[in-house]
């Protein structure tokens, strides 16, 4: 096994699909036939239609239009470029770069890199081989491939053909072009122009500490929560009071100040108010003629004075729930008394 680390696609490449649709193929030649495009305007076209990647595998590249093509992807649209080419066509390539004036914005979506032949062994050493495979993968979707070797002579003078097709072939390109370029060597454009390269533009930021107020004591309808307040005197609401339970519970025992269980005269003035208030609205019973001859309903005096004998004895431990309580008591006699004495008068003879 090599102890050579596998250089990565650190720039991007789209992730693999499980499906790529079905395969479809067209057929480009040069000269062209049947009206067809020029094979060269088909792969520019390829290159600037591009928005994932681009990934070439190419014997040479010295083609001026397609180098600025490919540049102006990398700069001007982020796309990834990845090269791959025959060793033996470097100088051709980096003198075409050299006339088109590369700076150091042009190359940093840019990866180049080397590749032989496999080569043949013979006794006294090993013959070198050639990089001859031509294609070009577009965003992982389209895949160029054919005799057209990206130069001015070949779309010019040679003859040549092309085949561009898209849908589940491209999955093989794919995992060759993967391949192709574990096993290559680094070309430093860096170096070979003498660029300085970019500096690490990932800047850390630390965010201001703001000096902010303590926040204030939380008393809600569930929570008494002190935290890092700097009040003592934090009281419990008045409203967790404000349950039958508890009166059970308290009695005469010394209640927080400021709450509804707060015993002697601010407990009598409370039930005073509730009492005023409820008599206010509460309507009086009318009574007939003939109730009135045979016995009289209990009036609102003997209310009044058991209402007051109540507070007298409760003054510390009745509340208002149980003053409501004795109200519908009474009320709930009344109805039963008015309904027997009415059996009564229908059940006795009237007798002359």
């Amino acid at each position: 096994m090599s102890d050579t680390e596998v250089p990565p696609l650190d720039i991007g490449w789209p992730s693999g699909m499980l499906f790529r649709g079905v395969t479809r193929v067209t057929m480009h030649t040069h000269p062209p036939k049947d009206n067809g495009p020029h094979i060269k305007e088909v792969v520019r076209r390829l290159i600037q239609e591009a928005s994932k990647v681009i990934a070439i595998v190419m014997d040479m590249l010295t083609d001026l239009h397609i180098l600025q093509d490919l540049m102006d992807a990398a700069w001007r649209r982020a796309v990834p470029v990845y090269i791959l080419l025959d060793d033996q066509a470097v100088p051709h390539f980096l003198d075409m770069c050299h006339r088109l004036k590369i700076a150091e914005q042009h190359l940093r979506n840019i990866r180049t890199r080397t590749l032989r032949g496999t080569g043949f062994a013979l006794s006294f050493g090993r013959l070198p081989g050639s990089l001859c495979n031509k294609y070009m993968l577009v965003d992982g979707e389209k895949v160029m491939f054919g005799s057209y070797s990206f130069s001015w002579c070949t779309s010019r003078m040679d003859r040549n053909m092309i085949t561009v097709m898209t849908g589940q072939v491209v999955e093989f390109f794919d995992r060759d072009f993967r391949e192709l370029y574990a096993i290559s060597d680094k070309l430093d454009l860096y170096k070979e122009f003498n660029i300085g390269r970019p500096a690490n533009r990932t800047a850390t930021f630390t965010r201001a500490k703001v000096d902010r107020p303590p926040l204030p004591a939380t008393t809600s309808r569930f929570q008494v929560s002190l935290g890092d307040s700097r009040k003592g005197d934090i009281k419990v609401p008045a409203h967790k009071y404000y349950n039958p339970k508890y009166f059970l519970v308290f009695e005469d025992r010394p209640r927080p100040p400021g709450s509804l269980q707060e015993s002697g005269i601010r407990k009598a003035s409370v039930l005073a108010e509730i009492q005023e208030d409820m008599d206010a609205g509460r309507p009086r019973a009318a009574s007939s003629e003939k109730m009135d001859r045979l016995n009289p309903l209990p009036s609102e005096d003997m209310q009044e004075n058991f209402h007051n004998y109540f507070l007298k004895t409760h003054d510390t431990s009745g509340c208002a729930v149980l003053w409501i309580l004795h109200h519908a008591v009474l009320n709930v006699c009344q109805v039963c008394f008015w309904f027997i004495t009415k059996f009564l008068t229908k059940s006795v003879p009237y007798t002359k």
